[in-house]
């Protein structure tokens, strides 16, 4: 009797197999939810007229080496102080640029804080609810799996009971086959419309002198593979009587090792001139290096998954 076992003992262990998925995705739908209920109550503070007092860059030690600065009042002559890190020196002054100096703008009250003001509502939380789905699905799996595996009691079914139910391996090769196809070619439309549809534009930029401000390597961390490193070049350009300002190298994220960095960024020492490409029609749109690289075949790979899903579709 000792000896005997439940035979429904080891699919009832198998049951928490399903806890991870749940678990996993309810933590991303607290966090999402968390993100789209603070950014749709900033629709309901009270706006009031602001003066922008600074509007700046400024450069920072974390991750993003930039930052907008933005220092402005309202009528109780109360100072609010924000900022923003950004990857680019571009985004960084396109940003500061919506709020020059002895601008007014209007801001939006914190009615919890009365030290606390935006100049712009969060709308870009609210974006997460199209993707509140993915995480919802994982909670539903882990739930669904879990209750059927372990709370579940199925009845013995006597072998004359049992009833061949047809499968359809043709349907299911279709839907993996569709999801490899749909996903490879959105991924290579992305590199098209992106960095290979700018890299082209940019044959017909005129070329102009720069000068070098800044020309070092920066170190990122890689996790478990090393860290890797990119060239960072700041330099300086004038359009129409104005200086303006760039840091890309070219259109591909460059990340390699550091004597291959290094190498690129001796070519371009502080304080030397080089020659820089400026769009015609965005004077803060600049960049060093306009010719095709090796990079370019890393957007060829999501034509495996395209390759992958044509040979599992049924024929």
């Amino acid at each position: 009797m000792g000896s005997a076992s439940n035979p429904s003992a080891p699919s009832r262990a198998a049951g928490f197999v399903f806890v991870p998925f749940f678990a996993l995705g309810l933590f991303f739908v607290v966090m999402m939810v968390r993100e789209v209920v603070a950014s749709a109550a900033t629709y309901t503070w009270q706006s009031a007229s602001c003066e922008v007092v600074e509007s700046k860059v400024l450069e920072s030690s974390d991750r993003a080496p930039w930052f907008a600065y933005l220092r402005y009042t309202w009528p109780t002559g109360e100072s609010v102080r924000s900022s923003r890190p950004f990857e680019s020196w571009r985004e960084a002054v396109r940003f500061t640029r919506r709020w020059p100096a002895g601008s007014r703008a209007t801001c939006y009250l914190d009615p919890r804080d009365p030290a606390g003001a935006l100049l712009e509502r969060k709308g870009a939380g609210l974006v997460l609810l199209l993707f509140l789905p993915l995480p919802l699905l994982f909670v539903f799996i882990g739930a669904a799996g879990f209750y059927t595996v372990v709370f579940r009691v199925q009845p013995r079914v006597q072998p004359w009971m049992r009833v061949r139910r047809p499968s359809n391996p043709v349907a299911g090769r279709r839907f993996a086959a569709a999801l490899l196809l749909v996903a490879g070619l959105g991924l290579f439309a992305a590199f098209l419309l992106g960095p290979v549809r700018h890299a082209i534009a940019a044959r017909s930029w005129r070329a102009q002198e720069c000068k070098v401000l800044r020309s070092e390597v920066r170190r990122k961390t890689g996790g478990e593979d090393g860290d890797v490193y990119s060239p960072e070049i700041l330099y300086s350009y004038t359009v129409d009587g104005e200086e303006h300002r760039s840091e890309t190298y070219g259109f591909f994220a460059y990340s390699s090792g550091w004597a291959s960095a290094q190498r690129i960024s001796n070519g371009y020492r502080s304080g030397s001139t080089a020659t820089c490409y400026v769009n015609p029609a965005d004077a803060d749109d600049a960049t060093l290096n306009r010719d095709p690289s090796l990079g370019w075949l890393i957007g060829l790979l999501p034509l495996v998954l395209v390759a992958g899903g044509r040979a599992v579709w049924p024929r």
